[in-house]
């Protein structure tokens, strides 16, 4: 597998470096290129100052890749991406029913959540209801992803719990689909364990990646991560969409959480955080999840069609570049207008300062989305 890199200067685009690395490890597939392409810049006064890189893939609902930029064919970890499927599999297994569990409560398993008091209640609220506590997620701790929350939590000297973790929400699913089903909740993050074989199911089910192709490695909260590539992460969210032509059972579930989803967008990130914004636009029923290591997929129905979109950058950065990705992908895909970016509140992180707070530069996307 050979990955290329760009630079885009006054001759324009051109091929500054490549290297060779191995494919990944478990992968059957061949051998393939990684390709990257400018998307976004940063600049400081006149120049440019530095570049980052991406690939994205737009499919729609009958599997088709209708854009694409860079390359879409290698394969990258979902990280949080995964969670709506994740979710899915709490339904599929019958804990939602079984414990009443509510749109907050399946929103959340589906979220990647900023620590708010609205998170960490609806997460005990979940635990309470299965007969568990906080004890019982293998998630680990973190600072929340909300500043004030983080602030307020050193202010009184608290310490920070699994509850806090942002995929406390998604664990507590975990558990929820174990104790259901009677299976052993200590071991539910172990890769043979029932509830991971059946997200595993659901996954391939939706990408249309074979379970022994997908990729396996542990994500930051101990619960196995996927990869799969990017053509089929767009088509597995352009099926989230639009579920019409899938099995009855993850039609149903795949209804479920994205339902939730829109219906408590507070759950799926937090207060003024990119993904509960879109989600709770509404327009063209759009929801989005972002990931770790800068992947962010958006779901979408435009003319009774449904649609995906699965972009990474390639450095990782998941703040001023993945943000600006998505401001250039709304805008090239019309889902929202540029005022309604721009009133965004993470497109403030689109601007360059200086220490003293005087706008000094921008970070702007400069792809644009080619027909397939």
């Amino acid at each position: 597998m050979e990955v290329r890199y760009y630079d885009q200067g006054s001759g324009g685009v051109k091929e500054v470096s490549s290297r060779a690395v191995s494919p990944p490890t478990g992968s059957s597939r061949q051998a393939q290129e990684v390709d990257y392409v400018p998307a976004v810049e940063v600049t400081r006064g006149p120049l440019v100052e530095s570049v980052h890189l991406a690939a994205i893939a737009v499919a729609d609902s009958s599997g088709r890749i209708v854009s694409r930029l860079g390359g879409i064919d290698h394969v990258v970890y979902l990280r949080s991406c995964c969670k709506p499927f994740q979710s899915m599999a709490v339904v599929e297994s019958g804990a939602a029913a079984k414990f009443g569990l509510t749109p907050k409560e399946i929103a959340v398993t589906a979220g990647s959540h900023s620590s708010e008091p609205a998170h960490v209640e609806t997460v005990s609220g979940l635990l309470a209801k299965i007969g568990l506590g906080p004890e019982a997620l293998q998630c680990g701790t973190h600072t929340p992803f909300s500043r004030a929350v983080a602030r307020e939590y050193r202010r009184r000297g608290r310490p920070f719990t699994p509850l806090e973790h942002n995929c406390s929400g998604k664990h507590a699913g975990m558990l929820a689909s174990a104790v259901s089903e009677g299976h052993a909740p200590s071991a539910y993050l172990e890769r043979t364990h029932p509830v991971q074989q059946r997200i595993l199911g659901i996954v391939s089910d939706l990408t249309g990646r074979m379970r022994d192709e997908i990729v396996l490695g542990v994500d930051g909260c101990s619960a196995p991560t996927m990869g799969v590539t990017l053509a089929e992460a767009a088509r597995a969210f352009a099926r989230l969409a639009l579920p019409d032509r899938l099995d009855p059972r993850h039609r149903d579930s795949a209804r479920t959480v994205v339902s939730a989803m829109k219906s408590e967008p507070l759950m799926v990130a937090g207060e003024g955080m990119l993904d509960t914004e879109l989600t709770a636009r509404g327009a063209h029923d759009l929801i989005a999840k972002r990931g770790a290591e800068g992947v962010q997929c958006l779901a979408f129905v435009r003319e009774g069609t449904g649609y995906g979109v699965a972009a990474k950058v390639a450095d990782g950065d998941n703040y001023r570049g993945r943000v600006a990705l998505v401001a250039g992908i709304l805008d090239q895909l019309g889902l929202m207008s540029g005022e309604e970016i721009a009133s965004l509140k993470e497109m403030s992180r689109l601007t360059v300062a200086s220490n003293r707070d005087a706008r000094v530069g921008g970070v702007r996307p400069v792809f644009r989305l080619p027909k397939a």
